[in-house]
């Protein structure tokens, strides 16, 4: 996997990644998203155009990285009682860029293409924030 990271605005990142998502290599992604909020980019683009495929781990990996932007993944680190109906302002924070379609297909099947917002071009996606 490899991730290279472009600051398109103070607080608006992208995170252009390039190999499979899968259970070896979830966690780097995550921590790297992890690393990039707290530096502090409180918007993301992932640019998925790289990967041409992603496990379910890699889905749950996407929808962490969410959950962190929209601050519910910090309720839950702190035992909270986190309301998740309040998910989808995840995706004001966090959106997807050219999924390949086997990518595309996953997102899919998991539900996911609801939860995000994925664009094709990356000026209409900076533009979304």
């Amino acid at each position: 996997m490899e991730i290279t990271i472009e600051q398109v605005k103070d607080t608006l990142a992208v995170m252009h990644l390039a190999g499979d998502i899968n259970a070896s290599n979830y966690v780097e992604i995550m921590d790297k998203a992890r690393e990039i909020y707290n530096n502090p980019a409180t918007d993301l683009i992932l640019d998925l155009s790289g990967v041409p495929t992603i496990s379910s781990t890699g889905v749950v990996g996407i929808h962490k990285i969410a959950l962190l932007y929209s601050g519910i993944a910090q309720e839950v680190e702190e035992n909270e009682n986190p309301d998740f109906t309040h998910a989808a302002t995840a995706r004001k924070h966090v959106k997807l860029l050219s999924p390949q379609p086997a990518v595309e297909k996953t997102l899919e099947q998991a539900g996911m293409k609801l939860f995000f917002k994925i664009f094709t071009d990356l000026e209409d996606a900076v533009k979304s924030f």
